[in-house]
């Protein structure tokens, strides 16, 4: 299946280089979800056209790394023909949304983010450079003995693969939270994985909250604490 983008028929006809792109929600598998436009477009020319990502790179070899970017993501480049990053473009999906994992647990996350379950039974949400991965399971000690088993998990992990950066603790009086973060390599990509433990009487969230870029660490705590058990609001 050819990954697809929406581009302005301008920048594909007269070979002109792009000067804004965002990529939003895509609306079937093949969608990237990026639209690109020059800036020149008329009424009858705003129209977006398909197009493979290697043509549009043809055209401007400098999308190239901006196409790595993950939903939600909006460019335009300066005077001086540099991409910068567009922080107050609103997007139709751009909206917090709380999702029901189980009759116990609930999540709030951007409806940006794609949700699938995969093969394992893990839930995903991702946006292509930010991915939330949750394992819920039960078990047979209350939260107190639970919080003290996975703790020793952490506190005594092997560090030969992966160190842990920093550890974090973001427990309230209904949900204990425990977690640790390290850094991973694919190829040449370097990324951060946020593991965080949400942990009530018999029952376990685990999530693995995976991020590009530094900046996203807020992101990646905020979204772990939005983790909260429904079990004591009815």
């Amino acid at each position: 299946m050819t990954p697809a983008l929406l581009v302005s028929k301008m920048i594909l006809d007269e070979k002109i280089e792009p000067r804004f792109m965002y990529r939003e929600k895509r609306t079937r598998p093949e969608d990237t979800g990026w639209r690109v436009f020059c800036g020149l477009e008329g009424e009858d020319e705003a129209e977006p056209v398909i197009c493979t990502p290697e043509a549009l790179i043809a055209i401007d070899p400098s999308v190239e790394d901006i196409l790595h970017k993950g939903v939600g993501s909006v460019w335009e480049k300066d005077e001086h023909n540099e991409w910068l990053q567009v922080l107050d473009f609103d997007m139709e999906d751009d909206y917090m949304a709380t999702h029901q994992l189980t009759k116990d647990w609930t999540i709030d996350i951007n409806n940006l983010f794609e949700r699938r379950v995969e093969e394992s039974g893990d839930l995903l949400y991702t946006t292509g450079d930010k991915s939330v991965r949750l394992t819920i399971w039960r078990a047979d000690n209350n939260k107190e003995a639970l919080v003290q088993e996975y703790q020793g998990q952490i506190d005594n992990r092997d560090q030969s693969k992966s160190k842990t950066v920093q550890t974090f603790d973001q427990s309230d009086e209904q949900v204990a939270r425990i977690g640790y973060i390290i850094e991973e390599e694919e190829g040449d990509k370097k990324y951060s994985v946020l593991y965080g433990f949400c942990i009530i009487d018999k029952e376990v969230v685990l999530a693995a909250i995976y991020f590009d870029y530094d900046g996203d660490l807020d992101w990646a705590l905020e979204t772990w604490k939005s983790i909260k058990t429904v079990q004591f609001t009815a």
